[in-house]
Formats: structure tokens, C-alpha cells, sequence
């Protein structure tokens, strides 16, 4: 795992090399290990390496072994020992063990059919010296970075926005789309970034750059359901196909040169991926974040896992003191992203980092697998919409918005009423992504100050349930498809990459294998949704290693006591943020709606203290990377790496 940086100007237009160094030591918290940098005509590769494949020699930026190709790579790739097989046996010869070389070779062998051939996780720059062609390439599922801003012959690409903001290529205006995506949801949708220059390479995207910018781009692959044929086998023997893909899965993803170990949380998909790491006896020890406040508290089932499977523990404390660390918090994350459980992330990942580099995690099978209460909160909704009128529905989300809400758990009962009824007026489509949203859209829309800006709010949804093709009520593997592709990458990916990687931790998700994937959405729906019932085959999995009580317990997550912490304890830090002075530099905010909603939350009369939390982190993220550009870091650790490449070679004049 690892921070790249690179900087491609066809025209031979590169700032300063020193500058560029400085640029790329923005991102020496992803790796602390070492740095170097490379440079031909038009082009700067920056890299810095948290050590954990060939500890000697996978330094970066790496050349092939012909001189042509040359890569700025960040990630891990699981199968690079098969792929080296098979390369060796026809006829390439290696230099490293790393799996950076294996990426090179491949793509010298293959071409771009070698990016379908790795099982892994990564983000990489690779530059083709005798095409002068730039590739940027994405894994599958976006659980690695990268960003860029392009413009003309020049493009500039990084695992993160301050070294994008500090080179003066992000720019400062707001993508007004990006602005109403993320007020609805407290992220960023799509492959926008809250700037209007700098965009995403999309989950499973290659893009190819020459002097004439933009050359081609496309998808090396895409989760599709029903590709995997189960009809002929019972539930027992898609258990045990599933517990053969997941063994395989965590076995290459425990492939490393360091000790791992693993976020525990005691929910099932944690669980699971914990039981087949232990078996394959290379699990070094466990973390689990542990609240104060015991109805948020998980620390009862996940000691009940790491005793069944004798695995060291470490409860990890958060209470209301994390506040502290918000604006640090916040700055992590870089695109502002406002999932309050960053927080739990983060301090759960600073105390693994104090003794591991890499930990497992249960990332993915809510999307995968049908976990999330959304699910059946959809198929009820598209069943009862269309016994009332919308003015009906309409009447009962005026309601809703009266409910007395108990914020001392962490999503009660009277809450999810709420939630359901305000989204009763709106099509299946759009309702679901209301369910872990924020703001509605009309609401969304009286936040914000000009009339672009509230066009934009106010269709935010709709836009969404249109670029992943919704149907009005969609199906239960339609939606899976659409979280999978947008909540997946955006904000759960986004929030733990950045949370780990801020302490120099990498963190893998088994789960998120395409043999994995592929199985999951090929099961029937009862396997995976069933009434009120989700993630039924990986329920079934996990209570054959730790029985029915264990496998039927609710889902948790990692939510925060927000509503009641903004009410007290983080009352002046609320208030700072959201103060007219600090909201009204963004320029597409208006304080005054503002302040009235942190007003109406303070005194109890609404409870909207996530939607506040995404207000605070845009402030933060505003004042932090466009109001002020990222100081730039001393380079005096970062070394030339040197080799020749096809254009420095001597030109053969047969």
C-alpha cells in the first residue's frame, strides 16, 4: 500500500522538479517507508511505499525489465504469485519478488487483458516511454484511490486531493452537482469530486492518455448478476461453495511479508472472514473499536468470536472525546466525505498501526450479500406506495417530521419510521438511497444559494437512480448493483482507505473477490433477502461456526451517538463550523438556512445531527483545501530512482 503521484504534460510543460517532489511527499502518511521519483521528457512519477511485499526490492517507481514501461502503483495484487508462474513459464525473467514487477510484465505481455487477470486492489500510473501514452487503471471495486485533473495535453493524477490542490490544478470552483449529490447523501456520487476539475477514475476503469490528451477509455470488468449457475445445487452446498470461494479469497489476501491481523467487529461478515483467516493459521491478532455508551457497544459478540477462535483481542475505547479530532479527521478524508463512522475507523486503525501494517476486514458483504436493512425497506416501500395517493403519502411525512426520536441508540425503531415514511412520496428508486441518506432533496435544495444550485440539490436523486438505470421499483439485485457501484466505492471504501491509510494501515477485504462477488449475485433472493431477513446464505455460514444466536443478531455497524453529541458535548464545535463567518466563503451556502437547522437540532425540535456532521465536514474540507492550499512538505527523503528507459536508450540507426 502505498501514495503515488504523477504529473504527464505532452507539450515538456513540468513545474519545478523539486516542486514536484514536495507535491509528492503530500501523501508520505500512505507511505512512510521510503519514497522515490522518476522523471523522463514530460513526465514525473512520484511514490511513497509502505513496505509490505519484498521488503528489499519493490522499491518505486519501477521500470520494466525492456526499459518501456514504467509505474507508479499503489495496492496489493493477491494472485501475483500465479501470475509470475506464468509469465516465468513463458519466458519472462524477474528481477524482484514485488508484485509492481508482476503488473509490468503483464501489461507488456498482454496489453490491457491484463488488467482482468488481477485479483487485487490498486490505483497506478503506468507510462509508456516509447508511445508516450499515460495509463491510469482502477481495481474492480474502487477500495484503492485515484484521482485526476486533465486538461489538454497535461494530466495530473494522485491518491488524494492535496497534492492535486497544492500543484494548482484542482481549481476552486464547486461542481454544483457534486455540491446537491453530496448534501443528499454525505458523499460525493458518481465519478465527480466535489471540484469541478478533478474527477475519479471509475471502479474497474482503465483510461489512456497520449499528446492529444484523452485516447480511449473503457471497463476491464463489471459485476453482473446470474453468472454463477446454483439452480442445481442446495442451500448446504452453496454454503460450502461459498465457504471454498471465501477460503481462497482470504488466503491470497493474507499474502504478505509483514504480520496481519484483523477489524473485528463480531457482525457476521467480520466473523466469517476472522474464522477463515484463524484456519488458515495466519491471522496475528484482532481490533475491536469499543463505545463508552453500551447501547453502541460490540465488544460482547466480538470477544465471543476471538475466544471461539483464539485470536489475541484488543478493545480499542471511543467516547465524545474523538471530537477532538474532527478538523484532523476531516482533512483525511480528503473529497469531503461525511460518514460519521470515519471516526471509529480512525481510531480503531490508529491502534492497530501501533503493531501491524496490514488488517483484515468484513468490508462488502452488506452490498453483496443483501445485508442492509435498505433492502427490505425497499421492497415494503414499493409495495404499500401505491395503495395511497401521493398527497396521502405526502400528509404522513409532514407527520413523520414530529416524531419524537431517541438518539441513545444507534437507529431505534421511532428513527426508521421516520425515514420511511418522509421517502413514501418518491418512487422505489429514489426512496432507497433516502434510506442511508441525509438531507432530502427539497430540503437539500433550501441550503444552498443560487438557483443552479438548487436545480441541482433538487435533482440530485434522480440523477442517480438514472445513471445506474432504476427502474420506478426496482429490483432487490438492481439495487444491490447500484450500492455495489455507488455506496460501495464512494463512501464505505473511500472512508476506510482514507481512516487506515492516515496511520499508514492497509486494509483488505476478502469479501471483495469477483469469484466472491460473482457467487453472491447469482444466488436466489430468499438466500439472500428474505421478508424482514437479510443476508441469509452468509447468516447460514456464519452459525456453522458459531451458532444461530450469533449468525440472527441484528446488524450494528459503526454509527456514532452523533444526534446526542452535537447536542452537547459538541455543541461549540457545531456551532464554530456553522457559524455565518465560516459557512459563508464557500459561496454556495446560506448561512441563514443553516444556522436556523443547527438552531432547530439544538433545541430538539428536529434531529438531524448526521446532516449537520456533513455541513461541518464541507466547511472543514473547504477551508482546508480550497481556501487554503496544502503547505508543501520538505523532499529531502524522496530519492532519484534511476534507469534507463526506451527513450533515454540509444536510438539503433538500422
Amino acid at each position: 500500500m502505498c501514495g503515488i503521484f504523477g504529473f504527464v504534460d505532452a507539450a515538456n510543460a513540468l513545474p519545478p522538479l523539486e516542486r514536484l517532489c514536495r507535491l509528492t511527499n503530500l501523501v508520505r502518511h500512505r507511505g512512510p517507508d521510503g519514497g522515490g521519483y522518476w522523471t523522463d521528457r514530460g513526465v514525473f512519477f512520484g511514490h511513497r511505499r509502505l513496505s509490505i511485499i519484498d521488503l528489499a526490492g519493490g522499491q518505486q517507481p519501477m521500470a520494466s525489465a525492456d526499459g518501456r514501461y514504467v509505474i507508479t502503483f499503489n495496492g496489493e495484487i493477491y494472485n501475483y504469485p500465479e501470475l509470475r508462474g506464468e509469465l516465468t513459464a513463458d519466458g519472462v525473467r524477474f528481477r524482484t519478488t514485488s508484485d509492481t514487477e508482476v503488473i509490468l510484465e503483464a501489461y507488456a505481455r498482454w496489453g490491457l487483458d491484463a488488467l482482468a487477470k488481477l485479483e487485487g486492489m490498486f490505483a497506478f500510473g503506468l507510462y509508456d516511454c516509447a508511445e508516450r501514452t499515460l495509463l491510469l487503471a482502477r481495481d474492480r471495486f474502487g477500495e484503492k484511490p485515484l484521482l485526476y485533473a486533465a486538461e489538454g495535453s497535461r494530466v495530473v493524477f494522485a491518491s488524494g486531493m492535496a497534492p492535486l490542490a497544492a500543484a494548482g490544478v484542482a481549481g476552486s470552483e464547486i461542481d454544483l452537482e457534486a455540491l446537491g449529490g453530496y448534501l443528499c447523501l454525505n458523499y460525493v456520487p458518481g465519478q465527480a469530486t466535489m471540484l469541478r476539475n478533478v474527477r475519479r477514475v471509475a471502479p474497474g476503469e482503465w483510461r489512456l492518455y497520449g499528446r492529444e490528451g484523452l485516447r480511449n477509455t473503457g471497463q476491464y470488468w463489471t459485476l453482473r448478476a446470474g453468472t454463477v449457475d446454483v439452480s442445481r445445487l442446495s442451500d448446504e452446498q452453496i454454503v460450502d461453495e461459498l465457504q471454498r470461494r471465501l477460503d481462497d479469497a482470504v488466503r491470497i489476501a493474507l499474502r504478505s511479508d509483514v504480520p496481519v491481523g484483523l477489524f473485528l467487529s463480531g457482525g457476521v461478515d467480520s466473523s466469517v472472514v476472522a474464522q477463515s483467516a484463524a484456519r488458515l493459521g495466519r491471522l496475528q491478532s484482532a481490533f475491536c473499536v469499543d463505545f463508552t455508551e453500551q447501547a453502541f457497544s460490540e465488544w460482547p459478540r466480538a470477544s465471543a468470536v476471538a475466544r471461539a477462535l483464539d485470536v489475541p483481542l484488543t478493545r480499542v475505547g471511543l467516547d465524545v472525546g474523538v471530537l477532538g479530532e474532527f478538523l484532523n479527521v476531516a482533512g483525511h478524508l480528503d473529497d469531503p466525505l461525511a460518514d460519521s463512522s470515519a471516526m471509529a475507523v480512525w481510531t480503531v486503525a490508529r491502534a492497530a498501526a501501533s503493531t501491524l501494517k496490514v488488517v483484515l476486514s468484513g468490508d462488502g458483504g452488506d452490498e453483496l450479500f443483501g445485508g442492509y436493512l435498505t433492502y427490505p425497506a425497499s421492497a415494503w416501500h414499493a409495495r404499500v406506495h401505491r395503495l395511497l395517493p401521493s398527497a396521502a403519502w405526502r400528509t404522513a411525512a409532514d407527520a413523520a417530521s414530529h416524531l419524537p426520536m431517541n438518539d441513545g441508540v444507534k437507529v431505534g425503531a421511532d428513527y426508521k419510521l421516520h425515514r420511511f415514511l418522509r421517502a413514501m412520496p418518491m418512487s422505489t428508486s429514489i426512496a432507497h438511497f433516502t434510506w442511508n441518506g441525509t438531507w432530502l432533496p427539497d430540503t437539500a435544495s433550501t441550503l444552498v444559494r443560487s438557483d443552479a444550485a438548487r436545480a441541482a440539490a433538487g435533482s440530485a436523486l434522480q440523477r442517480l437512480a438514472a445513471a445506474h438505470q432504476l427502474a420506478a421499483h426496482p429490483s432487490l439485485t438492481a439495487l444491490q448493483l447500484a450500492d455495489v457501484r455507488e455506496y460501495l466505492p464512494n463512501d464505505i471504501l473511500s472512508k476506510v482507505d482514507r481512516a487506515t491509510m492516515a496511520h499508514a494501515l492497509e486494509s483488505r477485504a476478502p469479501l471483495l473477490n469477483a469469484a466472491v462477488a460473482e457467487l453472491a449475485l447469482s444466488l436466489p433472493r430468499r438466500l439472500r433477502v428474505n421478508g424482514t431477513r437479510t443476508k441469509v446464505l452468509l447468516r447460514r455460514l456464519c452459525e456453522r461456526h458459531f451458532g444461530r444466536r450469533h449468525a440472527a443478531a441484528p446488524k450494528q455497524g459503526f454509527s456514532l451517538p452523533i444526534h446526542r453529541w452535537l447536542r452537547n458535548e459538541g455543541r461549540n464545535l457545531m456551532t464554530s463550523l456553522l457559524s455565518p463567518e465560516r459557512v459563508r466563503p464557500l459561496g454556495v451556502l446560506d448561512p441563514g438556512t443553516v444556522a436556523r437547522a443547527a438552531e432547530a437540532h439544538l433545541s430538539g425540535r428536529s434531529t438531524v445531527g448526521w446532516e449537520l456532521w456533513g455541513l461541518m465536514v464541507l466547511v472543514a474540507w473547504h477551508e482546508q483545501r480550497v481556501a487554503s492550499t496544502p503547505a508543501l512538505p520538505d523532499a529531502s527523503d524522496l530519492q532519484h530512482v534511476h534507469f534507463q528507459t526506451v527513450s533515454s536508450l540509444p536510438v539503433s540507426k538500422s
